[in-house]
């Protein structure tokens, strides 16, 4: 899950970064190839995130909730803010379910 916290953060920046940054140099100034490459670094780190988040659903075995707003969230900007919260009770669930010699969503 920790690959996972670092990968939202980082492409929640790169949309960002695209949407702020990118699209007013595109529009406003002119510059069509500022969307190229911020698109094109942020489209890679979207896919890289979506791996983490596969193999993290494998590992941990989430809700199906969890990946839904993880994936609605990795869309929207800012949406890495609640990104970090959602995983972060994630974490504290599996280490009170470890403590507790429990499966996890069982």
């Amino acid at each position: 899950m920790k690959k996972l916290a670092i990968i939202s953060l980082i492409e929640g920046i790169s949309l960002i970064v695209l949407v702020f940054v990118g699209m007013p140099l595109k529009y406003i100034w002119g510059y069509k190839i500022a969307t190229m490459i911020f698109g094109s670094i942020h489209g890679v780190l979207w896919l890289v995130f979506l791996y983490i988040l596969y193999r993290a659903r494998k590992e941990y075995r989430p809700d199906n909730s969890f990946t839904v707003k993880m994936l609605i969230f990795s869309v929207v900007p800012f949406g890495f803010i609640p990104m970090e919260k959602m995983i972060k009770d994630f974490n504290g669930k599996i280490d009170k379910n470890h403590k507790e010699g429990e499966f996890i969503n069982a």
